[in-house]
């Protein structure tokens, strides 16, 4: 628990900027075979060498690092880079509205400036432009957080932004926090993850100082009541895949064995990131998103954590709710809550079960969410015929050793489109569970759908089991949709693409 970051012994508090996944956890992005090849390719380092002959757009780490900063209350986003960084940022504000109404969080609108630099700013920098934008976000605007996302173009001809945040630090009174999320540094766009919480964490958290009380005996009361409540409580850490409804339902489940669920940083205020340090665990939802933060905390803070899974589906929630038991000596309450739980949604499955039985399904999207939902679909009695990761790393080595089928299909790959349609053309399942992007490329080869998360839908823990297993059932019942769309809406690929192996497009290496 909490160990793996800590052997690494990195000295997260004193470099301005996170080491790459590269560097740091040596992810696979890019393969093509079965589940027990990747396996052992992951722990020979071989499947981290490997790359592709041909590549398709990937994501982007200025986005992921601009989704979590920018769901903050009263900050202020600015992007330091050419115009076209921003060009996917328009639907955000929505996003960032939808979310925030569905927690009874107050509408805020998503501010944010851009530095627009141009060919003369590659030649004399842009420090002068976002020094502006800087000023004019404090005086305009009066945020409590300025936060700076730097694009490849300043990463690329040394825009200092770490000075300029020494140098305004005194004449600005938000805090300014620089985020370096420059693309071009790693082949992981994960890796934007870790860029957005080093910046927050280093720069934008600060616990508050305690108030002495005039009555006696007033502060030693209210230690020891501030002592019970932090020895009780327990950060769950939301990411962006993450619904208010997935938030409820863990938090529930915590509270049922006697904890205090604490649900953060995605949408907290900067008050509530200064109180981050005030918790007995923090649980990841997600090492994917979670790993470096975790990490960073316990540093500062001492706090222990908790990576093992995804709680989604019966057999990962129970695993998900006993390891956080265990760490607070609460094995009892936990099993009488898991008894009950289980008893409740076996009965409740049961009518949907005999419409998914024997139905094909694939399922694509980040690593471990994707292997967590196979293993649910997999228990109805679906044939789990493939899945696609965007990246693979260490965190999952355990659950693709308990698959149970060594053959299972597994690509890998951020994007990449081309080859997980070809592969779907083959495979042919009977149901698509993937990640939001995908899902228009899938209905036009007529394959049923639906996305493997959504910010109003609930997916994780019991209730979010069964919401799964509806959704599927629903979809199954009346395929007329994507079969019209497939019979009118053509893909843009020949089919000589269709008929190549698309493992001839990955470049394997050897480990020596």
């Amino acid at each position: 628990m909490g160990n793996y970051a800590d052997s690494l012994r990195y000295n997260y508090l004193g470099a301005d900027a996170p080491p790459t996944r590269e560097e740091r956890i040596g992810a696979c992005h890019a393969f093509c075979g079965s589940c027990g090849q990747l396996s052992g390719g992951i722990k020979s380092g071989c499947a981290q060498l490997q790359n592709r002959k041909f590549s398709q757009s990937g994501g982007c780490q200025l986005t992921l690092a601009v989704g979590i900063v920018s769901s903050f209350t009263n900050v202020v986003m600015i992007v330091h880079s050419p115009l076209g960084c921003c060009s996917g940022f328009v639907g955000s504000g929505g996003l960032r509205k939808t979310m925030r109404a569905s927690k009874g969080k107050p509408n805020e609108d998503f501010i944010w400036l851009h530095t627009n630099m141009d060919e003369l700013d590659v030649v004399q920098g842009g420090i002068d432009k976002l020094r502006k934008a800087v000023l004019y976000a404090e005086s305009e605007y009066h945020p409590d957080a300025i936060v700076i996302a730097n694009g490849c173009v300043p990463g690329i001809i040394g825009d200092n932004i770490d000075s300029l945040v020494t140098e305004l630090k005194d004449r600005v009174a938000a805090k300014i926090v620089p985020v370096h999320c420059e693309g071009f540094k790693s082949k992981y766009v994960a890796s934007g993850y870790d860029s957005a919480y080093h910046g927050v964490l280093k720069h934008l958290i600060d616990p508050p100082a305690k108030e002495n009380s005039a009555i006696p005996g007033a502060d030693e009361i209210r230690d020891i009541k501030d002592k019970y409540r932090i020895s009780r409580t327990v950060n769950i850490f939301n990411v962006g895949s993450n619904s208010n409804g997935d938030e409820v339902e863990l938090s529930r489940l915590l509270s049922a064995i006697g904890l205090i669920p604490k649900v953060l940083p995605l949408h907290a205020s900067i008050n509530d990131l200064a109180h981050i340090g005030e918790a007995a665990l923090n649980v990841s939802i997600c090492a994917t998103h979670d790993d470096y933060l975790l990490g960073h905390l316990k540093e500062r803070f001492g706090t222990d954590y908790l990576i093992d899974t995804l709680p989604i589906g019966i057999r990962n929630t129970n695993q998900w709710v006993r390891k956080i038991a265990e760490y607070f000596h609460l094995e009892e309450e936990a099993e009488k809550l898991i008894a009950f739980e289980n008893a409740e949604l076996k009965k409740a499955l049961e009518p949907l079960k005999a419409s998914l039985a024997g139905k094909k399904i694939f399922v694509g999207g980040g690593e471990t969410r994707i292997l967590t939902t196979a293993e649910f679909f997999r228990s109805l009695g679906m044939e789990l015929v493939g899945v696609k990761a965007h990246n693979v790393d260490r965190f999952v080595e355990d659950i693709l050793e308990d698959m149970e089928d060594p053959e299972l299909l597994v690509e890998v790959g951020a994007g990449q489109p081309a080859e997980e349609l070809n592969l779907l053309k083959k495979l042919k399942p009977d149901l698509y569970v993937g990640h939001l992007n995908a899902n228009g490329w899938v209905s036009k080869l007529g394959i049923p759908n639906f996305p493997l998360f959504g910010q109003t839908l609930n997916y994780m823990g019991y209730s979010g089991a069964f919401e799964l297993a509806r959704k599927a059932a629903k979809i199954l019942k009346n395929t007329n949709f994507v079969k019209n769309v497939s019979a009118n809406v053509s893909l843009p690929l020949a089919e000589s693409w269709y008929a190549k192996d698309p493992k001839e497009n990955i470049k394997e290496a050897v480990n020596y």
